[in-house]
């Protein structure tokens, strides 16, 4: 019979996707009054299905390939084909559910801005309203769809494996999650950036027209971009974390051997925090009054994350307290299960904050780059780089203390205690943190709808609602920003979770103590050392090869905007004729597709090859590597991009004033600020987000070949590293 917990677990969910229905068809029901806004939007729409389909079926090979190769890795060690069979099960599910959550959310976003710009007639309240229901759809199918999965898996398995072979198996499903969630970052963000890139430099730089003109051929690519990138991109990098903790936590548990409430705590509070999420989400509604629209509405959607917060502090509070009544813990370790949750949260707060204050033109980092911009281009780009580095300070700190509190709260009060103890703490604290996936990917998908919406209106002419939409789409663009943080430290934390998982698998597979295992991990070890450099290496050469993607897709696309400006004769012709959007679509499709694979497919293959080659303990430096390296240049690029445009912006909405003279749109600092904002898009939109899921593809795929690393490895490390690597290679030819 199915546990309380459990059932919980299982119909919370189910209802967060109803939920997530309805507010589709509450929002796809508007019908707009203007042809034009559907027409467009339309565009935009099939644009976004076009290129997630296309890039799906690319996916499609390398995930059969790795299903076979799991299935073979498990009854290589298991000798039983149960155990490939459910291990391979996992890695489809957690796949399949990740391409599923983003595309229904990404289906709904698409759909919506001209829902939200029509009803942008109705005031603020109307379209604020319809934007965010949009943007909770992708919110709830990624939380519920995520929870149910792992729920289901962790059930089902649990009932028919011993521990902690059930766990073993489970483990797949966040190797399936991150696969789809490392194509899609690396692709999405190489599309949107070049669509970007292209559409602004010849529209808005050579030919001085409006960003959102419906007479540039890239403006429709653009739009679908944000979408790609923002929407679909992001739910599926943080969908991909919610699994990973949830699972390392699942496995940790189990791996310890700890007891059956432990066990199943992190889908308890994942589960609660859902609960929240529903009750944080219906704040958003009712009329927006005040001077200031912006601040009024932003306010709305701020309450409703505070109120998911506190809801969920509480709900946490009451079961761990109502269990120790009970007699399941102890007060103290009630008390440090419920302070280790609430640190994780606190830490979502603290990288939301943060990467506000250092990508926000209200605050000082981005002031003080706009005025860089009187000097030179290169002051802008000196300055915003300076801001990145530093902005890492806070979130990483914030991680260790998370980590450090939660560590010792764990190996003093949570059973067994000690580093065990400990360890359970901090996958808890990073449970806290990403159970609120739901209401955080909310806000973010909203973004893309306002940005969208207000796009519609500029290429419509509906001028009148203009203070409507730019407010939203104000308040779109920073959501969109302050997530990558929060994601980023989700992908941190997550990864940590599951590079302990790693370790603890390979010391039982192997029959090694801790204390053996923890002699080889020592810092002066040769192996260590190289696998760590090998990491820096793998972050690297990510770094570089999405970078320089972007430019290329960037740099077709500007040539055939110039062609069509030169040939069709659309500016002076408009609007007899037209340009043609969907070849612009087709190029930066065909060049992200083809571009996404080689990083993608580098950081499936390399731990795998080092971990064959060279043993597990060269692996343990590679993962550690890819955390140290990853982590921070993550929060650096995104940081430093988002800090970078709104420098610009700020020059163009408020102005400067330097020496008695005022600086505001199209004058020189402006155009320096401009350049500081085209180096920070690939910074902000492809290589910074697409660092979250390399560091966490490298731990997935890592602690689901463990068996077969350390079993092969005793055997043949050379023989074993060919048996596993030459088919995906073969693939990849």
């Amino acid at each position: 019979m199915i546990p309380l917990t459990l059932a919980l677990a299982v119909v919370i969910p189910i209802i967060g996707i109803i939920l997530a229905a309805y507010n589709a068809s509450s929002v796809l029901r508007i019908v707009p009054g203007k042809r034009e806004l559907t027409e467009i939007n339309m565009l935009i729409a099939e644009g976004g299905k076009t290129f997630l389909m296309r890039e799906y079926k690319t996916i499609l090979p390398t995930g059969v390939v790795l299903t076979i190769l799991i299935w073979a890795a498990y009854y290589l060690v298991f000798h039983n084909p149960l155990y490939g069979n459910l291990a391979a099960l996992s890695f489809a599910l957690g796949a399949i559910g990740s391409a599923v959550a983003g595309y229904l959310g990404m289906y709904v976003t698409t759909r919506s801005a001209a829902k939200t710009a029509w009803m942008a007639r109705n005031g603020m309240g109307p379209a604020l309203s319809t934007s965010f229901r949009a943007g909770t759809v992708m919110g709830l199918s990624l939380a519920s769809i995520a929870l149910l999965i792992v729920t289901i898996l962790y059930w089902a398995y649990s009932s028919i494996l011993p521990t902690p072979e059930w766990a073993e198996v489970l483990a797949p499903v966040a190797f399936g999650a991150s696969l789809i969630s490392l194509f899609i970052r690396v692709a999405g963000g190489i599309y949107t950036k070049a669509a970007d890139w292209g559409a602004d430099i010849v529209g808005k730089v050579e030919a001085g027209i409006p960003e959102d003109d419906p007479r540039n051929p890239g403006v429709i690519a653009d739009n679908v971009g944000d979408n790609v990138g923002d929407c679909a991109g992001m739910a599926s990098d943080v969908y991909e974390s919610f699994v990973v903790v949830l699972t390392g936590a699942l496995l940790l548990a189990a791996v310890f051997n700890l007891a059956p409430s432990l066990i199943r705590l992190s889908i308890v509070i994942a589960t609660l925090t859902l609960i929240a999420t529903l009750i944080g989400i219906q704040v958003v509604r009712g009329e927006v009054r005040g001077r200031d629209l912006a601040a009024a509405a932003m306010g709305k959607l701020n309450l409703a994350l505070y109120t998911t917060i506190i809801v969920a502090a509480i709900l946490v509070a009451a079961f761990s307290y109502y269990e120790a009544f009970r007699g399941v813990f102890t007060v103290m370790e009630a008390t440090a299960i419920f302070i280790a949750d609430l640190l994780g949260m606190i830490t979502a707060l603290v990288a939301l904050f943060v990467t506000e204050y250092f990508t926000h033109y209200t605050f000082p980092p981005v002031r003080n780059i706009a005025r860089q911009a009187v000097l030179s281009a290169s002051n802008v780009i000196v300055a915003g780089y300076s801001y990145g580095l530093l902005s890492a300070v806070p979130t990483i700190l914030m991680v260790v203390a998370a980590l450090g509190i939660s560590y010792v709260l764990g190996s003093m009060f949570i059973p067994p205690g000690g580093i065990e103890g400990g360890i359970f703490g901090t996958a808890v604290a990073s449970v806290g943190l990403l159970s609120l996936a739901g209401i955080v990917i909310s806000l973010d998908s909203y973004g893309p709808v306002s940005d969208n919406a207000n796009g519609l209106v500029e290429m419509t002419g509906m001028d009148e609602v203009r203070n409507v939409t730019d407010a939203l789409d104000a308040i779109g663009n920073t959501f969109k920003a302050t997530t990558k943080g929060y994601a980023i430290a989700s992908a941190g934390l997550a990864a940590l979770v599951l590079f302990i998982g790693f370790i603890y698998e390979v010391v039982e597979r192997m029959g090694m103590t801790l204390t053996q295992a923890f002699s080889y991990m020592s810092a002066v070890n040769p192996s260590i050392i190289i696998g760590a450099l090998i990491g820096v290496a793998l972050v690297y050469f990510f770094s570089s090869t999405t970078l320089a993607s972007v430019g290329r897709a960037a740099g077709e696309l500007v040539e055939e905007i110039r062609r069509q400006f030169r040939e069709k004769r659309i500016l002076e012709l408009w609007p007899q004729e037209k340009p043609d959007y969907n070849r612009a679509i087709d190029i930066v499709t065909r060049h992200a597709l083809k571009n996404f694979l080689v990083p993608g497919l580098a950081a499936v293959i390399v731990p795998v090859i080092v971990g064959l080659a060279l043993g597990w303990v060269a692996l343990v430096g590679l993962i550690f590597g890819t955390i140290l390296a990853g982590f921070p240049r993550a929060l650096l690029m995104a940081n430093a991009g988002g800090a970078w445009d709104n420098a610009k912006k700020y020059i163009e909405i408020e102005g400067i004033e330097i020496g008695g003279v005022r600086y505001g749109k199209k004058s020189e600092p402006h155009k320096n600020a401009v350049v500081g904002d085209v180096v920070g898009d690939p910074f902000k939109d492809t290589t910074g987000p697409s660092l979250n899921p390399l560091i966490k593809v490298v731990n997935t795929v890592s602690i689901v070949f463990a068996p077969a690393i350390a079993v092969m490895s005793m055997i043949n490390p050379a023989v074993a590293a060919l048996m596993f690597i030459l088919p995906i290679v073969a693939l990849a030819l």
